[in-house]
């Protein structure tokens, strides 16, 4: 199998970096002190983007976007994730909304792209989070409305959305064939925000959503009854994937910051680049960064072709996430108190990678699912 990085993309990316070194860095020390950004400052360095060109970037040509494709995605993702803040570029819906009906797509897909809305994903509970069946929410057909009941937790950006894309069971005999995908807009009666969730992560402060008696007209259905699961799976490799390649930017950048230290911190009359211990660690650094970077790129360039790829995407995250965190447990090791302070973005870095273990499916639900695509139906005995 053999793919290549076309230089046109080399030099977008390019664009992506010279946006982050302008935008982002001047506001790193600022980011770190106070361990998070306002959704001001948010919204402001997003609108910066746009004025740049890097907006709607992951959006198909056909609905007014740029349709740079998965690998691209994951590049621009990549250099990003090398600021500790998290950010993204705006105007790039969920793949679950390009399901919607043509008269969804007026009220909720098009405004994404060409305005400033902004959804969120609400699939995880306080009794499950990867196992599609431990799904307790329940939505209740009545006449032309349906009635949800239910909790979600940890829903990133929940305060920021003007609508949530819902995971709701309809039919729990049926497990993950009775899931149903519901557009919910904030402010529908019986849907409320109940409480953000404090996290050991800088600026992420996940939020509680509770549906008390919630109704929801069909019209807000998206995709068949008994269809979320697909759109589930759809909607998790896309997101496996970006987050393999935050963990990229991640790791790049504490190397990085690691390399020049240990070439200029004198010990004993020598730099520590010296010592052995300090070279190993660094070595199996760049080797672990690069074989999750080809990881990465490859799946993302299986999407790309059109090519079965979820069970790549499951390595990729996997291998990914635990790369950076054994990475960033390195090059803080390597700076001593000062990868602990926050005067470096090298501790920020170690608690936000923490996250990714476990969001958007936990690595042990990664390992079993490799598992049985290579196992078939002997792992299911």
């Amino acid at each position: 199998m053999d793919f290549a990085i076309p230089p046109e993309l080399t030099l977008f990316v390019d664009s992506v970096r010279q946006f982050r070194e302008k935008e982002l860095m001047p506001l790193e020390p600022g980011f770190l002190r106070d361990g998070r950004f306002r959704s001001e400052t948010r919204t402001a360095l997003e609108e910066a983007g746009r004025r740049k060109g890097l907006w709607a970037l992951e959006a198909p040509a056909e609905y007014g976007g740029q349709g740079i494709g998965m690998l691209a995605t994951c590049l621009v993702a990549e250099e990003l994730f090398k600021h500790p803040a998290m950010f993204e570029f705006g105007g790039s819906p969920e793949p679950a909304l390009y399901q919607c009906t043509d008269e969804q797509k007026e009220r909720f897909l098009y405004p994404i792209i060409k305005e400033d809305l902004r959804c969120c994903y609400a699939f995880t509970e306080p009794g499950g989070g990867s196992d599609v069946a431990a799904i307790r929410t329940t939505a209740v057909r009545d006449g032309s409305s349906w009635i949800i009941n239910g909790t979600k937790t940890f829903i990133s950006y929940a305060e920021r959305a003007g609508f949530v894309i819902l995971f709701a069971t309809t039919d729990r005999e049926l497990g993950a064939k009775g899931v149903t995908c519901f557009l919910v807009e904030k402010g529908t009666p019986g849907f409320s925000l109940s409480r953000p969730i404090p996290t050991m992560g800088d600026d992420w402060e996940p939020h509680e959503l509770r549906f008390d008696n919630c109704v929801v007209p069909d019209a807000n259905r998206l995709g068949p009854v008994g269809g979320g699961w697909q759109l589930a799976v759809e909607q998790l490799t896309h997101g496996r994937l970006k987050i393999a390649a935050y963990q990229l930017g991640i790791a790049q950048r504490c190397v990085d910051i690691a390399v020049e230290w240990a070439k200029n911190r004198v010990t004993w009359g020598k730099p520590i680049a010296s010592r052995q211990a300090v070279q190993w660690m660094l070595a199996d650094s760049v080797t672990e960064l690069d074989a999750a970077r080809l990881l990465t790129y490859r799946a993302a360039w299986l999407q790309d072709e059109g090519k079965p790829g979820e069970t790549e995407a499951f390595m990729a995250k996997l291998y990914a996430t635990e790369m950076a965190q054994r990475v960033t447990d390195r090059c803080l090791q390597i700076l001593g108190g000062l990868g602990y302070s926050k005067e470096l973005p090298i501790q920020s870095f170690y608690r936000q990678v923490r996250v990714w273990r476990i969001g958007h499916g936990t690595s042990e639900i990664h390992r079993w699912m490799i598992a049985r695509d290579l196992l078939g139906s002997a792992a299911r005995d």
